[in-house]
Parts: C-alpha cells; structure tokens; sequence
C-alpha cells in the first residue's frame, strides 16, 4: 500500500478534524496540531496498518512531527519510492543542486 503525506493530511482531518493545509513536514504533532498521545497512537496505528511499519512503544516521545514519522517510515520501509510528482514541483535551481550535491539531503542530529 503506498503511504504518503497526501494520505496522512485525509486521515489527519477525516478523524481529527484537522484542515490538510495545517499540515506539512515542519508541522508538530503536539504543539501545532494539539494532538494527545493517544491521538498520536492512534495515528501510528492507521499508518501501521497502511504500511506494515511497526512503531516501537514509545514512539510518542520521538516521533514529534510530520518529518521524523517520514523518515522514520523510509528507514524502516523495505521499498521507498521517491515519487516524480516530488521532483517535479521543485524549481530548477533546486533540482540542479540536489544533484549537483550527489544526493545528499541535509538530516540534523539533536544531541540531549
């Protein structure tokens, strides 16, 4: 089944009643959205069953927003797909330099 952040933002406002265009990776489940823990849960679980990811117990703690639960997902997916609508909604200058760099996209570490 694929999965992505069009999937997530129907589900989001479908049980949660939150507007898709609230939605986007920077967006934090707590802060942004007022999600509790089990809404979180109950989220995970729906994309759990889109996908087959299993989220670890604590999954609340780390998975604060939209881009950690991607890139969670695309660690533990057996297959990711990069779709063309992705790329193809980026500019040139974007698209150049994401090449130009060999692929590599920018990932920070928060060290506690």
């Amino acid at each position: 089944m694929k999965f992505n952040l069009n999937i997530l933002k129907y589900h989001l406002f479908i049980q949660q009643g939150i507007p898709p265009e609230r939605v986007n990776l920077e967006t934090n489940f707590k802060a942004d959205l007022k999600m509790s823990d089990n809404q979180i849960k109950r989220m995970l679980g729906f994309v759990q069953g889109q996908t087959g990811i299993i989220f670890p117990v604590d999954a609340t703690f780390y998975l604060t927003d939209v881009f950690d639960l991607m890139i969670h997902m695309m660690i533990r997916a057996v297959e990711v797909e990069i779709s063309d609508e992705y790329f193809n909604s980026r500019s040139e200058t974007v698209w150049q330099n994401f090449l130009r760099t060999k692929f590599m996209l920018p990932v920070y570490a928060h060290l506690n």
